[in-house]
């Protein structure tokens, strides 16, 4: 099973430039826990803790928003999850 995620440009530099990495998983925790293996330093870019995604990552699975139960979505072959950064600033 492929899953893709796309990976917002601040986080690109964890992934060495690429903007789509295909994971394995049957849900999105399982899918970024795959990219966090091949990606280890995207680790500390998407969580506060283990199994708690950092305040400004969005995560939407085929452009819906996945929210409030992120990591236990299901996905399945062919799905893509996005994550997105809130940014901020003045």
């Amino acid at each position: 099973m492929s899953v893709k995620i796309h990976i917002h440009i601040t986080h690109r530099q964890f992934t060495n430039g690429l903007d789509v990495v295909s994971v394995e998983g049957h849900t999105v925790g399982e899918c970024l826990n795959h990219l966090i293996r091949q990606y280890p330093k995207m680790e500390k870019a998407l969580f506060a803790k283990k199994d708690k995604l950092l305040n400004v990552v969005e995560v939407f699975v085929n452009q819906a928003p996945a929210y409030p139960h992120e990591l236990t979505k299901p996905v399945k072959d062919g799905d893509e999850i996005h994550l997105l950064v809130m940014l901020a600033g003045g």
